[in-house]
C-alpha cells in the first residue's frame, strides 16, 4: 500500500505543473497576444513576399514588363465582429462582391484570402481602414505598361510568381534569379544562360528583347484593322531584320491584356488559347509561299533557268491519280512566270526535275523540320517527312506547300535567307541581359547556321519575287517609292475529323522583303480563315504593303542608309533601370 504522504506529494506536483501550463497559456494569450499576432503576420508576409522579378525591355530600353510592390488581403474570420458591415466596406476596395466576402467571413478558419496582388494604391486604402481581422501583406504584382502590346510574346506569370508562358516563362531563370534554364530551350539558348549564371550567385536580371516597341505597335494596329476587314479567325505578323536574325515585331490576334490575366473577374472572355503564340506554336500547310524552296533548289542545282518554259496544262493536270489545279488557265509559262503567277502545275513539273531527295535536302537547309532556336516556349519543328515515306504524289504536292507543316517564324526565316544573301541565321529575340549592377551584356548579334544557296541563286530569286509583286499574284503588296519582293500563299486547311481539305477554309499569307536590293525588313503575314476572300494576294498582301509603308516612314529609309536596323543601339539608359547601360558588347 502506497503511503499517504507520497500520494499527497504526487497530487501537489501535478497541480503545480497544471498551474504552470495554465499560467503560460494565459500569459501568451492575454499579455503577449498582440505581439505574437504581429509576429505571425510578419512570418506570413515573409512566406508570401516573392523575390523581386526583373524587367523585360525592348531593344531601346522601353519597359514592357516590370514588378510593382503591392499587397494581398486576407482575413481572420474569428476576429470580425460585424461581417456584413466589414464586407460592405471592403467590397469596392477589393472589387469583390459583398456577399462573397460575407461567405468567406463565415468560414471556421483563422486564415482566408480575400484578394491577391492588389495595386499599391488599393492595398494602402485597405490598410488605412484598420479593420479588425483584416490584414494586408506585401506581395508584388507583375505590370505590363503597354497592356496588350506583344502580349503573347511577353506571356504571363502564375500565382507563384513563376513565368507561365512566353518570355516570362522562357527567361524565368534570369528574371527570378534561378540558375537553371527550362528544358525546352535550345542548346545555344541554354549554354548562353549557363555562361551568365556561372559567373556568380544567381540574382534577378532584366531581359532586353530585340523587339522595337514602335514597330510592334505599328504591326499590331495594322493587323487589328485587317482582322476587322477580313473577319479572320486569327492572324499573326512577324518582322525580322534579315542581316542579324533579330525579331523586330511579332504580333498575334486576337490579343489580351496580361494585366488582367490574374484577375478572373476582369478577364471575362479570356481563354487559355489566347496565350498561344501563333508565330512559333502553330503548324500550318504554307501553300504557295513554300514555292520559294522548290525554286531555290531548282536554280541552285541548275536544273532550270529563268527562261525555261513549262506547259501549265491550261489550269488542270491529272497525274498519278491526282488532279492539280491552277487559279488561272495558263498554257506555256517561263520558270519566272511559273513562280510569280503561282502556278501549282508548273511548280510540280519543276519539282520533278529537282527530285525528292534534293527537294527534301533544301527544305531542311532552309530550316524546316526543326526548331528555329528562337528561345520561346513551343518553338515548333513543323512537319517535314523523310522521302523514304513519301507517296508517289508527295513530291508534286510538297512542291507547292501541301503535305508539309511549317510555323510562321520558320517561313519568315526562310525568306530572310534570300534577303540576306543566302545564309540561314538563328532568329534572335533576346538582345541581352542587364545584371544586378545595371551593366548590359549583349548576346552575339549574328548567329549564322549555314549557307543555303549561292549568291547567283539569291539574285535570281530576288528577280522572281520582285516580278511576283510587280506583275504577278502579289500586286497588292506594292509600295510607292519602295521596291518590294515577295510571294503570296493560299492554303486549304485540313479538317482534322475527316482528314480532308476544307472547301471553304483557308490560310491566306504573304512573305516578302523590302527594299529589294538592300533588304532591311522581312515581313510575314498570316491570316487564318478570312471571310471576305481566300486569296493571300487579296488579304495578306495589302497588310504587308501598309506595314512596309508605315515602317519606311518610321525608320526614315534613305538610299544611302540601307543598313540593318540592328545597327541602331540605345544611347540612353532603359527606363526604370539604375546603374550604367553600356554599349560595349560582351559575349556571354
Amino acid at each position: 500500500m502506497i503511503p499517504l504522504h507520497r500520494i499527497w506529494v504526487a497530487c501537489m506536483a501535478s497541480l503545480a505543473v497544471f498551474a504552470l501550463v495554465v499560467g503560460r497559456l494565459g500569459y501568451l494569450q492575454i499579455y503577449r497576444h498582440a505581439a505574437l499576432s504581429m509576429k505571425a503576420e510578419r512570418e506570413h508576409a515573409r512566406r508570401f513576399d516573392q523575390t523581386h522579378r526583373g524587367a523585360i525591355l525592348d531593344r531601346f530600353g522601353h519597359v514592357l514588363a516590370m514588378t510593382l510592390g503591392g499587397g494581398s488581403c486576407f482575413a481572420d474570420p474569428k476576429k470580425i465582429k460585424n461581417p456584413a458591415a466589414t464586407a460592405r466596406l471592403l467590397s469596392p476596395l477589393l472589387n469583390v462582391p459583398a456577399a462573397e466576402l460575407e461567405t468567406k467571413f463565415s468560414q471556421r478558419r483563422r486564415f482566408v484570402w480575400l484578394a491577391r496582388r492588389l495595386d499599391p494604391e488599393r492595398a494602402l486604402q485597405v490598410k488605412s481602414q484598420a479593420l479588425l481581422g483584416i490584414s494586408v501583406v506585401t506581395e508584388s504584382k507583375r505590370f505590363y505598361p503597354e497592356e496588350t502590346l506583344a502580349a503573347q510574346v511577353l506571356g504571363v506569370v502564375g500565382a507563384d510568381h513563376a513565368g507561365a508562358s512566353g518570355v516570362e516563362q522562357a527567361t524565368d531563370g534570369w528574371l527570378r534569379g534561378r540558375s537553371t534554364p527550362y528544358a525546352f530551350a535550345s542548346m545555344s539558348f541554354a549554354s548562353r544562360f549557363a555562361r551568365l549564371t556561372a559567373k556568380g550567385e544567381a540574382v534577378p536580371r532584366s531581359v532586353v528583347l530585340t523587339l522595337d516597341r514602335t514597330l510592334q505597335y505599328i504591326v499590331e494596329q495594322e493587323l487589328a484593322a485587317q482582322m476587322e476587314l477580313s473577319r479572320a479567325k486569327s492572324g499573326t505578323v512577324i518582322v525580322q531584320d534579315p542581316h542579324t536574325g533579330d525579331i523586330l515585331a511579332m504580333a498575334s490576334a486576337p490579343s489580351f491584356n496580361p494585366n488582367l490575366w490574374g484577375d478572373r473577374r476582369a478577364r471575362t472572355g479570356y481563354t487559355v488559347d489566347m496565350l498561344k503564340n501563333i508565330s512559333v506554336e502553330s503548324v500550318v500547310e504554307p501553300g504557295s509561299t513554300f514555292k520559294l524552296i522548290t525554286a531555290a533548289a531548282a536554280l541552285d542545282q541548275r536544273v532550270v533557268s529563268l527562261r525555261d518554259g513549262f506547259f501549265c496544262e491550261n489550269g488542270l493536270w491529272q497525274i498519278r491519280g491526282r488532279e492539280i489545279h491552277d487559279h488561272e488557265k495558263d498554257g506555256w509559262l517561263t520558270f519566272t512566270e511559273v513562280i510569280s503567277r503561282s502556278s501549282n502545275i508548273g511548280t510540280a513539273k519543276v519539282a520533278m526535275k529537282v527530285g525528292p531527295e534534293t527537294l527534301f535536302r533544301y527544305a531542311r537547309a532552309f530550316g524546316f523540320g526543326m526548331p528555329t532556336g528562337c528561345g520561346l516556349p513551343g518553338d515548333g519543328s513543323g512537319i517535314l517527312r523523310n522521302p523514304r515515306v513519301w507517296s508517289s504524289g508527295s513530291l508534286i504536292t510538297i512542291a507547292f506547300g501541301q503535305e508539309v507543316g511549317v510555323t510562321p517564324l520558320q517561313m519568315v526565316n526562310a525568306y530572310s535567307v534570300v534577303a540576306n544573301g543566302g545564309l540561314l541565321l538563328e532568329p534572335r529575340l533576346y538582345k541581352g541581359v542587364i545584371d544586378e549592377n545595371g551593366a548590359y551584356h549583349e548576346w552575339e548579334s549574328r548567329r549564322p547556321i549555314r549557307r543555303v544557296v549561292s549568291n547567283q541563286t539569291v539574285a535570281s530569286l530576288k528577280r522572281i519575287l520582285k516580278e511576283a509583286v510587280d506583275h504577278g499574284t502579289g500586286k497588292s503588296a506594292r509600295v510607292e517609292g519602295v521596291e518590294v519582293a515577295g510571294k503570296t500563299g493560299t492554303a486549304q486547311k485540313i479538317d482534322m475529323a475527316t482528314r480532308r481539305y476544307h472547301s471553304d477554309s483557308f490560310l491566306a499569307s504573304f512573305c516578302g522583303f523590302a527594299p529589294v536590293e538592300s533588304p532591311r525588313l522581312v515581313i510575314g503575314v498570316f491570316l487564318d480563315d478570312p471571310k471576305t476572300s481566300q486569296w493571300g494576294g487579296a488579304e495578306a498582301a495589302p497588310l504587308f504593303s501598309r506595314i512596309v509603308r508605315a515602317a519606311s516612314s518610321y525608320l526614315r529609309w534613305e538610299p544611302q542608309d540601307m543598313g540593318p536596323v540592328a545597327a541602331r543601339m540605345p544611347a540612353d539608359p532603359p527606363a526604370g533601370q539604375t546603374g550604367r547601360f553600356t554599349r560595349t558588347i560582351t559575349q556571354l
